[in-house]
């Protein structure tokens, strides 16, 4: 077991500097083994402040900027309590993981307020620091003893800069357009040209409809749709904020923030054909959602983290295919319900009149064709 004083100094990215200039996003990458730390659940493991031990499992740490340049998971929000710091990340934070009993330092390793910095808890008299273990492969974790060099980190503001940006990776192409799902802890601002943001509001059979995001500030743990026309993360920018948001209450996507398969820390959504769709394109190039392929899944089962779905309406089967907002809501061959013979009559809507003799003023759809009743 992986041990350290504070069970999630842990689930989070480490980030900010002694003296913050402000509570904000960043990422936290090691001075020495250059691995950024990232979250992969918010388990509580065996925690144990009497001995200063703790499971840290729930922390990856990742060599090379590809590994998190679009990844949710490397983002953590500073927040300042008194003299000492709450790290949050991924729903959870070091205070909550801790029972509501330990907050942290953020020091600098030269006293001057700058890159690297250490982190540490104090208990009974005794610091101890986080550290960066297994320096030798590009995945690693945190512990809490080492090379004292492997105990500094370089705290790193999330900014729409290259240098540490955070960028959304598309995973499907569909005409000229790029899409993906997202689903975030955190609400942010498009900070790139050309990208928009979806939920799915409508689904009926065969088809489903996306209803844009149109506020600024792009809500929290909301599963979404993006498009972008680039499969870059660098041309496809967002920035975190702090905002406080709504999520809207028709969406009916799904969404998870991890996909973690640790022993004692395995937190997973695992992908059920019944009941669920993922995001992906036809032979046509029109963008669906359809049942999941091995490849598509997290270990060939399961949601992969920070992604999105669409649950699936009861009674309903297949693929279902993106159609514009008025194709959706409008009027459909009624020669395909087969009912031509009786020359039945169906509102606007699709809705089946049972007496034509008794019909109110309004038109209506008979043998595909419409009628007026004044």
């Amino acid at each position: 077991m992986k041990k350290i004083i504070l069970s999630l100094i842990l689930s989070a990215p480490l980030a900010a500097s002694a003296q913050i200039t402000g509570d904000g996003y960043y990422r936290v990458k090691n001075n020495a083994s250059e691995r950024y730390i990232t979250i992969t659940d918010d388990i509580v493991g065996e925690v144990n402040m009497s001995s200063t031990t703790a499971d840290l499992s729930n922390i990856t740490t990742w060599r090379g900027f590809d590994y998190v340049k679009s990844n949710p998971a490397s983002v953590i929000y500073i927040e300042a309590v008194g003299n000492k710091y709450n790290l949050k990340g991924q729903g959870t934070s070091i205070y909550d993981i801790s029972g509501g009993r330990v907050y942290i330092d953020i020091k600098s390793k030269n006293k001057d307020n700058n890159n690297p910095y250490y982190f540490s808890i104090t208990y009974s008299g005794a610091e101890f620091r986080l550290y960066d273990n297994s320096t030798k492969k590009d995945k690693g974790g945190v512990d809490q003893t080492g090379d004292v060099k492997y105990s500094y980190w370089n705290i790193l503001p999330i900014t729409d800069d290259d240098y540490n940006y955070l960028g959304l990776q598309p995973t499907v192409k569909a005409g000229d357009d790029w899409y993906g799902t997202i689903y975030a802890s955190y609400p942010f601002k498009v900070a790139s040209e050309g990208v928009t943001l979806y939920y799915v509001d409508g689904v009926k059979d065969g088809e489903f409809q996306l209803k844009e995001i149109t506020s600024e500030v792009k809500p929290a743990s909301t599963p979404m749709v993006f498009k972008c026309s680039s499969d870059d993360p660098a041309n496809n920018k967002i920035i975190p904020v702090a905002d406080i948001t709504t999520a809207p209450t028709d969406n009916l996507m799904g969404g998870t923030l991890f996909a973690s398969s640790i022993r004692k820390h395995i937190k997973r959504v695992e992908f059920d054909a019944t009941t669920m769709r993922v995001l992906d394109s036809n032979s046509d190039g029109d963008l669906i959602f359809t049942t999941a392929k091995p490849e598509q899944l997290t270990d060939e089962s399961y949601i992969p983290m920070n992604t999105a779905w669409l649950n699936v309406p009861s009674g309903l089967t297949g693929d279902f295919k993106l159609v514009s907002r008025d194709n959706f809501t409008g009027i459909r061959n009624i020669d395909a319900k087969k009912d031509n013979t009786n020359n039945a009559i169906y509102t606007l809507t699709g809705v089946r009149q049972n007496n034509k003799n008794s019909l109110r003023k309004g038109i209506y759809i008979s043998n595909g064709k419409k009628i007026v009743i004044r």
